[in-house]
């Protein structure tokens, strides 16, 4: 049997990620959509899963115990499983997506945040553990494809990795509605568009922006000089504290602004690296936010 496969004597049960998605990187209004459905399609495959810990059980006659266990941090060998399980159920009920950065664990809670760390390449990433699986002696865990594509061995089948438990995951009703969790993993802000009268300016005279820092205090920042500037937005948010959260996880990928913004008639505070020079810098800083686990990032350009 493949690697990359689960035992098809095994009920083998599985799921999609919830509020994060694909991690493709978007820049002006059609990806700035695209963004937008992504991440409606994945609180739509979380839609209507449980939380679960779960009761011991037998498969090929090994023991498992579920339990929660919030110091969870163990070493071993990682597998992942793909197009045979697309749009299954997973163990708690959640929709499986291949695409998605999900995993499937024997013991942990579902769903929960975890972080797994390619110890072969340095590789990390933040998943979302809501599948039961791999069942097969000295597998720690159960990656999709997608995850195992970041994380370096999604061609090689194996990998030896570091689990570790970070969070118990956001649960969503039937319709995609967060109805646990402190707060929805970001909101997404209506594209500035340019007014009508002044389509047909070649230039504007910049203008300082105020940068926000993590003790919530402004200073005004003289705007860079150049012709565009490219930003990586991370997330937007209806509490500062959380984006201040976010930020101190953003920390050494580049400049981190927390941006006050009004819109939908809420106050917000936007998370976003930078600037860039060009736009291959930016999809540079975005990459390393991906691999951190943040999938709805995208460059947006001013």
């Amino acid at each position: 049997m493949k690697s990359n496969s689960k035992s098809s004597s095994a009920p083998h049960f599985f799921k999609l990620v919830g509020v994060f998605l694909t991690g493709m990187l978007l820049a002006g209004c059609s990806e700035f959509q695209l963004g937008a459905e992504l991440a409606k399609q994945s609180r739509r495959t979380a839609a209507g899963g449980i939380y679960k810990v779960g009761t011991p059980y037998k498969i090929a006659g090994d023991w498992y115990y579920p339990k929660e266990n919030t110091q969870y941090d163990k070493k071993g060998i990682a597998s992942w499983y793909g197009p045979n399980f697309q749009g299954r159920r997973t163990a708690n009920g959640e929709i499986f997506d291949m695409n998605l950065l999900t995993a499937a664990h024997p013991t942990l809670p579902m769903p929960v945040m975890a972080e797994v760390t390619n110890l072969e390449n340095g590789r990390s990433l933040v998943v979302r553990i809501n599948d039961r699986g791999p069942f097969k002696k000295n597998r720690e865990i159960d990656m999709s494809k997608r995850a195992a594509e970041l994380l370096g061995f999604q061609k090689k089948g194996t990998a030896y990795v570091r689990v570790r438990y970070l969070r118990k995951a956001p649960l969503y009703d039937d319709r995609g509605n967060l109805i646990s969790g402190s707060e929805p993993d970001s909101y997404f802000l209506e594209k500035p568009s340019t007014p009508s009268d002044a389509q047909y300016v070649t230039a504007a005279p910049k203008t300082g922006v105020t940068a926000v820092d993590l003790s919530g205090n402004s200073t005004p920042r003289p705007q860079a000089l150049m012709e565009k500037n490219y930003y990586v937005q991370v997330g937007v948010f209806s509490r500062r504290e959380t984006a201040q959260a976010l930020a101190a996880k953003m920390q050494g990928l580049g400049g981190v602004d927390i941006e006050p913004v009004f819109s939908g008639g809420m106050d917000l505070f936007r998370v976003r690296l930078g600037p860039a020079a060009s736009r291959f810098d930016a999809k540079e800083i975005a990459d390393k936010v991906l691999m951190r686990g943040h999938q709805d990032s995208y460059i947006i350009e001013e």
